[in-house]
Protein backbone atom coordinates (compact mmCIF):
# COMPACT_ATOMS: atom_id res chain seq x y z
CA UNK A 1 0.00 0.00 0.00
CA UNK A 2 1.56 3.61 -1.09
CA UNK A 3 0.72 6.60 1.32
CA UNK A 4 0.64 9.97 0.26
CA UNK A 5 1.18 12.84 2.78
CA UNK A 6 0.96 16.61 1.70
CA UNK A 7 0.87 19.39 4.11
CA UNK A 8 -0.96 22.95 3.79
CA UNK A 9 -1.19 25.86 5.54
CA UNK A 10 -4.18 28.08 5.00
CA UNK A 11 -4.73 31.93 5.63
CA UNK A 12 -6.50 33.01 8.52
CA UNK A 13 -10.36 32.83 8.66
CA UNK A 14 -9.79 30.79 5.31
CA UNK A 15 -10.75 27.84 7.35
CA UNK A 16 -14.16 26.51 6.22
CA UNK A 17 -13.41 27.40 3.04
CA UNK A 18 -10.75 25.99 2.53
CA UNK A 19 -12.30 22.82 4.27
CA UNK A 20 -15.27 23.15 1.61
CA UNK A 21 -13.37 22.87 -1.32
CA UNK A 22 -11.36 20.34 -0.62
CA UNK A 23 -14.37 18.09 -0.35
CA UNK A 24 -14.16 18.42 -4.23
CA UNK A 25 -10.51 16.97 -4.38
CA UNK A 26 -11.28 14.37 -1.77
CA UNK A 27 -14.57 13.03 -3.34
CA UNK A 28 -12.92 12.92 -6.35
CA UNK A 29 -9.54 11.21 -4.66
CA UNK A 30 -11.93 8.34 -3.06
CA UNK A 31 -13.42 7.58 -6.49
CA UNK A 32 -10.30 7.17 -8.20
CA UNK A 33 -9.32 3.44 -9.04
CA UNK A 34 -6.90 2.23 -6.34
CA UNK A 35 -8.04 4.54 -3.63
CA UNK A 36 -8.13 3.03 -0.83
CA UNK A 37 -9.19 6.37 0.98
CA UNK A 38 -8.51 10.17 1.39
CA UNK A 39 -8.73 12.12 3.94
CA UNK A 40 -8.20 16.03 4.71
CA UNK A 41 -6.76 15.93 8.75
CA UNK A 42 -6.95 19.42 10.73
CA UNK A 43 -3.66 19.56 12.70
CA UNK A 44 -2.73 20.94 16.11
CA UNK A 45 -0.94 23.16 14.69
CA UNK A 46 -2.27 26.47 13.99
CA UNK A 47 -3.97 26.94 10.31
CA UNK A 48 -1.93 23.29 9.16
CA UNK A 49 -3.47 20.69 7.39
CA UNK A 50 -2.59 17.35 5.84
CA UNK A 51 -4.43 15.62 3.16
CA UNK A 52 -3.57 11.58 3.91
CA UNK A 53 -4.21 9.04 1.21
CA UNK A 54 -3.97 5.87 1.02
CA UNK A 55 -3.55 3.90 -2.63
CA UNK A 56 -3.13 0.19 -3.91
CA UNK A 57 0.31 1.41 -5.55
CA UNK A 58 2.17 4.20 -6.45
CA UNK A 59 1.16 3.91 -9.87
CA UNK A 60 -2.69 4.11 -9.09
CA UNK A 61 -1.67 7.63 -7.08
CA UNK A 62 0.21 8.79 -10.15
CA UNK A 63 -2.57 8.64 -12.47
CA UNK A 64 -4.85 10.26 -9.96
CA UNK A 65 -2.29 13.00 -9.77
CA UNK A 66 -2.33 13.42 -13.40
CA UNK A 67 -6.10 14.27 -12.94
CA UNK A 68 -5.76 16.61 -10.30
CA UNK A 69 -3.28 18.97 -11.61
CA UNK A 70 -4.70 18.87 -15.14
CA UNK A 71 -8.10 18.74 -14.97
CA UNK A 72 -9.55 19.47 -11.01
CA UNK A 73 -7.03 22.10 -9.39
CA UNK A 74 -7.28 24.15 -12.30
CA UNK A 75 -10.96 24.78 -11.57
CA UNK A 76 -10.17 25.67 -8.55
CA UNK A 77 -8.23 29.16 -8.99
CA UNK A 78 -8.76 31.18 -5.93
CA UNK A 79 -7.12 27.42 -3.56
CA UNK A 80 -3.94 29.01 -4.06
CA UNK A 81 -4.70 32.26 -3.35
CA UNK A 82 -5.72 31.39 0.22
CA UNK A 83 -3.64 28.01 1.11
CA UNK A 84 -0.04 26.88 0.51
CA UNK A 85 1.19 23.38 -0.29
CA UNK A 86 4.07 22.94 2.32
CA UNK A 87 6.32 20.86 0.01
CA UNK A 88 9.09 20.86 2.19
CA UNK A 89 7.06 19.04 4.49
CA UNK A 90 5.62 16.16 2.22
CA UNK A 91 6.08 12.43 2.82
CA UNK A 92 5.48 9.42 1.05
CA UNK A 93 6.29 5.94 1.94
CA UNK A 94 4.88 2.10 1.67
CA UNK A 95 2.94 1.12 4.93
CA UNK A 96 4.75 -2.10 6.13
CA UNK A 97 3.26 -3.07 9.09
Amino acid sequence: MFVDLSFFEVDEGMQPEFEQTFRVLIAAAREAEGCISSELVRLDEELRYVWVERWESREAHNAFNERLFGELLPRLPDFGRYARRMVDRDAEGYVVI
